[in-house]
């Protein structure tokens, strides 16, 4: 498998596999509240299209797909990147577990993702968006060292179907070795 086990302070990631999709794993994909950041919040989720989206990442493209799980083994959410050809990587998260919302788990996760993408895949850059709305993304990018590149204005839909500001985050390999 391209991608490892990854063990951190107070979660794990694991390589996300088909095997791995469960019914709490779709209702999160589904849930209103769970997808309201994510672009997938207007499609209904399946178990069909959720295996299709997983094996996107197993199909020889440089992408990576981790369950984030706690350090007893309850699964709470996913973190992904996909890296292109100049090195530059792009992140994903959903913490689809709510318990886990507010806590360490998207930071700690981020930073697994980011120590592996800079170490064993040698990128140059990681980023990520969010909307300026999103809260937790935008502490969560700040904490970890992120500058906001790019702000578009009035852009995508935001969960209240107004046009929101979307926040471009980036953060380079010697910025990270800073942290």
């Amino acid at each position: 498998m391209k991608n490892k086990k990854i063990i951190g302070e107070r979660y794990a990631l694991k390589p996300f596999v088909v095997d791995d999709i469960s019914e709490k794993y779709i209702e999160w994909l589904n849930d209103a509240e769970v997808t309201s950041f994510l672009e997938i919040r207007n499609r209904a989720q399946t178990y069909e299209s959720v295996k299709k989206y997983i094996d996107s990442f197993y199909d020889g493209s440089n992408k990576y797909l981790w369950g984030i799980y706690t350090r007893s083994g309850k699964h709470i959410g996913t973190v992904n990147i996909g890296v292109n050809k100049h090195k530059i990587a792009e992140l994903g998260l959903m913490i689809g577990d709510k318990n886990y919302w507010g806590s360490s788990a998207s930071s700690e996760s981020i930073s697994l993702v980011l120590d592996f993408a800079f170490n064993a895949l040698e990128v140059r850059q990681a980023g990520g968006g969010c909307y300026s709305t999103n809260i937790g993304m935008v502490f969560t990018f700040k904490k970890l060292g992120f500058s906001r590149e790019k702000i578009l204005k009035n852009d995508l839909y935001d969960v209240s179907s107004k046009y929101a500001e979307i926040y471009r985050w980036v953060i380079s390999h010697k910025e990270w070795n800073r942290c």
